[in-house]
């Protein structure tokens, strides 16, 4: 068997799964934002460069108009050298061209060699053009040929100045990025340290919630959120573990009492008869007493373990669609004769066409355990009636009896297991209605009863229906 691998914590992947989360969206952020810059540094430097090269044309083109061309070209030489003092850091360069390509005048960056003027702006295709020209320094530069009469005039700039503002930009966010991570992941695990306390303290009570102290309870913040949800399920999950072990408890005292006592008269009764002699009548007497007493020690333990399969829960291959006018007439069939020996009128009403999905042999038992309730307690010449109608979307089974009722400080405990005081106490051992409780709930539904005394007895069974037979 390979060695398990050790396993992060939850706060351990939530910090990197927030650390992660916010890291990519800073990186997202940080490059739109640098494209951003970029761009606009870019199309600052682009507008100086078309600024100077608009105001040098427009110049020169003034000049022409109002003197010779050599006075012209001596003016846009100062004008040139005047830019080149005012700013020495933008790298300026000047040069006019003639139309056959020759050079006339060269200022600043662009007095060695360049590259040609493009032909497209000398033969006015275009009134200029914007490029990048190597000038044999580190990094290019840019040029801006402007159309002019007679030829073209490009103005070249050093972009070292931009360059390093964008290079300064991206400095700022790679030395930034790190901080930011570094944070990021504190911020994170406080946060998931936080967030994660409630769970602490769930799992430090269920550590200490054992059979011995069910009765606490997982702590609730009362915020509503996810985790109050679950601390809530949990506390009701415990709720429902007490009641099982509550009533496992009184059925196992209830179980032992209810063997213990004829277990005890039968080994009474036997040391008596042992003490002397008898006769064969005598013996034949106790001995049909202690068969009597063991077949109602064999009834108790066979109910017992009908009460175990029951809160076992259903096998699901058991369920099956079923007609529940088929299985009440089926129960009515098989106590119709034992209520014609005891004098009862039995008689099944209302039985709707509808399905019901179940266990065959568990529905049988629950409404065979009402009916044989009905008529133990129900005197000759009296009534028990069975009938069905839809009801909130599923089906409800009513078993009336004329019988003496049961008195109402005995209806809170009629489904108690061993139960059979008073008006119930007619013989059984006292299983019958719970088994019918827990195979109704086993169903998704339940069970009720109205009771008046002297006026009989209601038992109500409601079970989600299926769709209507054909």
């Amino acid at each position: 068997m390979s060695a398990r691998r050790p396993s992060l914590s939850i706060g351990a992947k939530l910090t990197l799964r927030y650390t992660l989360a916010v890291t990519v969206t800073i990186t997202a952020v940080a490059a739109f934002v640098y494209t951003q810059v970029v761009s606009r540094i870019n199309g600052e430097a682009r507008l100086v460069l078309e600024v100077q090269a608009q105001e040098l044309a427009a110049d020169y083109r003034a000049h022409l108009a109002s003197g010779p061309a050599a006075e012209a070209l001596a003016q846009l030489a100062e004008h040139g050298r005047r830019s080149l003092l005012h700013d020495p850091g933008l790298g300026l360069g000047i040069e006019l061209v003639g139309a056959d390509g020759r050079r006339r005048l060269a200022v600043g960056s662009l007095r060695g060699d360049a590259p040609p003027v493009s032909r497209a702006v000398l033969d006015g295709r275009t009134p200029e053009l914007l490029r990048a020209i190597n000038l044999g320094r580190d990094r290019p530069y840019l040029s801006l040929a402007v159309r002019v009469p007679d030829g073209a005039l490009r103005v070249a700039m050093d972009t070292a100045r931009y360059a390093d503002n964008v290079r300064h930009v991206r400095d700022v966010f790679l030395l930034a990025l790190p901080f930011v991570l570094a944070g990021t992941a504190l911020s994170g695990w406080l946060l998931a340290r936080g967030s994660l306390r409630p769970i602490a303290r769930i799992t430090e009570t269920a550590r200490r919630i054992t059979a011995a102290n069910l009765g606490e309870t997982v702590p609730e913040a009362g915020s509503g959120d996810e985790l109050d949800r679950l601390a809530e399920t949990l506390n009701d999950m415990l709720a429902r573990i007490r009641d099982g072990l509550d009533r496992m408890r009184r059925f196992n005292g209830n179980a032992a009492h209810e063997l213990r006592t004829p277990l005890t008269a039968i080994s009474s009764q036997i040391e008596v008869t042992l003490e002397k002699s008898r006769d064969r009548e005598e013996y034949r007497e106790v001995l049909a007493s202690v068969l009597e007493r063991t077949r109602h020690m064999s009834a108790s333990v066979d109910a017992m373990l009908r009460m175990a399969r029951v809160e076992a829960g259903i096998d699901p291959d058991q369920l099956r669609p079923l007609e529940i006018a088929g299985v009440l007439e089926t129960v009515a069939e098989f106590f119709e004769p034992l209520a014609e020996e005891s004098g009862i009128r039995l008689r099944l009403t209302d039985a709707p066409d509808a399905t019901i999905v179940g266990d065959p042999a568990w529905l049988h038992q629950l409404f065979s355990n009402l009916v044989a309730n009905a008529l133990r307690h129900t005197p000759a010449g009296g009534r028990v009636e069975l009938r069905a109608f839809p009801e909130d979307g599923g089906i409800r089974i009513i078993v009336d009896d004329t019988g003496p009722g049961i008195e109402p400080r005995q209806l809170e405990r009629i489904f108690d297991r061993f139960e059979r005081a008073g008006a119930t106490a007619s013989g059984g051992v006292g299983l019958g209605l719970p088994i019918a409780r827990e195979i109704a709930r086993a169903h998704g539904g339940h069970i009720d009863v109205e009771s008046t005394p002297g006026a009989g007895a209601r038992f109500g069974v409601w079970l989600p229906g299926g769709p209507v037979a054909a």
